[in-house]
């Protein structure tokens, strides 16, 4: 906990610094602040609770969780050409794919941990399939791409732990091959234009590249020991753009440099997954240990790709730096998260002598 309450005042830091001299954005580290108080009392809450009445009530929630992702597509909110948010009061809204990576990681794990005696059926492995597909297909027609992969790989690492079968990795990569062919044409025009602009960036339009090759030139520049707070060149002169939520790992870089910037960001959340390891060896109910490994999956994946997009070694996908970049809906959830780790460790010892 004292990892994440570090990273999340780490993070404020910088979307104070990443937003100076643009008025419309200087609210944001004040609400990013009020969005960390609620995570801490969500914390508690749900550590307190015990986590086995929520998977207990799976098919509620994720009965909830679809209901909420079809409203989406109804009448959500339309913000740059994608519709993911619901506008909750004038100025306040949630999008609920944020809330769905943690619900569906304790859906999932009780929906499994229960068939666990079906682990070595084919059919199992497509029940469960079609269980996250439903979700991620809702979320995909947004379009939200990044949280739609999140999903998946979140949906393999539970039942790869589970034990699945090496046969059913197999007939599921040819299933996946197929799928990604499908579902290219299906994609918006910009998640196009992404995945072009990584493949070939020579024949990628200025403008396409411009702000990758800012990323780049940011985190380059910045050195060991970074340019200073606030003395960012690239970010504090406009050249970076969305860098207080996608871009944020450029602004740290920069002004903070690789010992007491990247290290310290990456080192953190290092020492969060492993303690949530740590809890999933511990913890002998499948339910979970599944939970557990869903929310490090959904930590590792989203840290990976939003430092990986920052230095060009993968696309674009706007998945933000988890308790740094600015978010309302994913500071909260991710705390929601963490409240849930804490709730399986400390009723691990009831489980073994009850």
């Amino acid at each position: 906990m004292a990892a994440v309450l570090l990273l999340t005042a780490y993070g404020i830091l910088m979307i104070r610094s990443a937003v100076t001299g643009a008025p419309a954005f200087e609210p944001l580290p004040a609400q990013q602040t009020r969005f960390a108080i609620a995570g801490v009392f969500i914390t508690l809450f749900v550590a307190a609770i015990d986590y086995r009445f929520l998977t207990s009530s799976h098919w509620y929630i994720y009965a909830g969780l679809v209901a909420l992702l079809i409203f989406v597509i109804v009448g959500g909110q339309i913000n740059n050409e994608t519709r993911r948010w619901i506008q909750v009061t004038p100025s306040f809204q949630i999008q609920p794919s944020e809330f769905g990576r943690i619900l569906l990681a304790v859906t999932f794990s009780q929906f499994l941990a229960s068939r666990q005696h079906l682990i070595h059926r084919f059919s199992n492995t497509i029940t469960t399939l079609i269980y996250m597909g439903v979700p991620v297909a809702l979320i995909f027609i947004q379009p939200d791409l990044g949280m739609s992969v999140l999903f998946m790989v979140m949906w393999f690492a539970i039942i790869w732990l589970a034990g699945l079968p090496m046969s059913h990795f197999i007939a599921l990569a040819v299933i996946a091959s197929i799928g990604l062919v499908v579902a290219f044409p299906l994609l918006a025009d910009y998640q196009k234009e992404r995945i072009y602009t990584f493949l070939d960036p020579e024949s990628a339009s200025e403008d396409d590249i411009f702000n990758i090759e800012q990323a780049e030139i940011a985190i380059g520049s910045g050195g060991p020991f970074g340019k200073g707070y606030k003395q960012g060149t690239q970010s504090q002169q406009g050249f970076l753009r969305v860098q207080h939520t996608d871009f944020i790992f450029s602004v740290v870089t920069e002004e903070m440099g690789l010992v007491f910037g990247s290290l310290v960001v990456l080192g953190l959340m290092g020492f969060i997954l492993m303690r949530i390891i740590r809890v999933i060896s511990m913890t002998p109910d499948p339910a979970g240990k599944y939970m557990c490994a869903g929310i490090a999956v959904i930590l590792f994946f989203q840290t990976t790709v939003s430092v990986g997009m920052n230095v060009r070694i993968l696309p674009v996908t706007g998945l933000t730096l988890p308790f740094v970049s600015y978010g309302g809906s994913s500071l909260v959830t991710l705390y929601l998260a963490i409240g849930l780790v804490q709730s399986v460790l400390m009723r691990h010892r009831k489980q073994e002598f009850g």
